[in-house]
């Protein structure tokens, strides 16, 4: 069922408002959403690299964040595989469902018209 979807980007130390989503996207996949958000922030050298290293968690009638602990130049921890450190997120991007977008706020109708084909073929939809 599509639903339509806020988008809002932080960090760990500013973190991401709820109140003022950046953009909305209706769409019924709301996890490939919150990738692509967040693929969407790098340039092509980093897309994959950022993907890889990202935290994707959540519930789709609450919150799906997709977080990044360190920045992309930094190497996993040996032992855990993990990203994070003691320093708190790098990049948040919080996907949550919303009634009504903001005014002023883009709004669009389809995952596909919010993202270009090269993001779209990179988080392919999950079956």
């Amino acid at each position: 069922m599509n639903r339509l979807y806020g988008v809002s980007s932080g960090n760990g130390n500013d973190g991401v408002s709820h109140m003022f989503a950046d953009y909305y996207v209706m769409t019924d996949d709301p996890w490939r959403l919150a990738k692509l958000a967040l693929v969407a922030q790098f340039n092509d050298k980093w897309k994959e690299r950022a993907l890889d290293a990202a935290d994707v968690d959540g519930e789709s009638d609450y919150t799906i964040s997709a977080v990044i602990y360190n920045p992309l130049d930094d190497e996993p921890d040996e032992e855990s595989g993990s990203y994070c450190d003691a320093w708190g997120a790098w990049l948040v991007i919080d996907i949550f469902p919303e009634d009504e977008p903001r005014e002023g706020r883009p709004v669009y109708d389809s995952i596909e018209s919010a993202f270009d084909s090269a993001d779209l073929s990179l988080v392919v939809k999950e079956s």
